[in-house]
């Protein structure tokens, strides 16, 4: 009987350590795409600003896999006397929570001003500083989240294995 208990607690304490290992890996995948992220966004932060113009704002659905709906947005702007065209997309949304995505469609008809930044090395690329459309905005902020999650969750996994690993004969 005490090497069947002995041999659950070995199996507990080895799915605990797969966990504890699988935690590990996540931390360090989230890490790597936060630091890139923030990097990226940091860089996007230093681009020129300039206003642009809505030329078409658009509520669609996608066309694969669940309903889901997002926004499509096409925008003009000049950048010295070079004229420029965008297309800015929002997160997605489902059918019972799409009424922010209708409700920023039509308060932004056409020749609606929007602030964007501009890449100075490729003009046709922007980011919306605002109004930002609903799911838009900068990402690390919920990418630092995820992390502090998958980092806690490691911490406490490695902790239960270590006071709670079998001891050897």
């Amino acid at each position: 009987m005490a090497s069947e208990t002995s041999a659950a607690g070995k199996l507990a304490w080895l799915a605990l350590m797969v966990f504890a290992i699988l935690f590990g890996l996540c931390t360090i995948f989230a890490a790597a795409t936060t630091g890139a992220q923030a990097w990226q966004e940091h860089a996007q932060s230093q681009w020129p600003t300039v206003t642009a113009r809505v030329d078409k704002c658009a509520m669609l659905q996608n066309s694969a896999g669940p309903k889901k709906f997002y926004i499509r947005c096409y925008l003009s702007y000049a950048v010295g006397s070079e004229q420029n065209i965008a297309t800015v997309y929002s997160g997605y949304a489902y059918p019972s929570t799409n009424g922010a995505l209708a409700e920023w469609v039509d308060e932004h008809p056409q020749g609606t001003p929007i602030f964007v930044r501009y890449d100075p090395t490729d003009h046709a690329k922007v980011v919306q500083i605002a109004p930002l459309m609903p799911g838009g905005g900068p990402h690390t902020p919920n990418n630092l989240k995820l992390l502090e999650f998958f980092a806690a969750g490691f911490l406490l996994l490695s902790l239960i294995a270590l006071l709670t690993r079998p001891q050897t004969s």
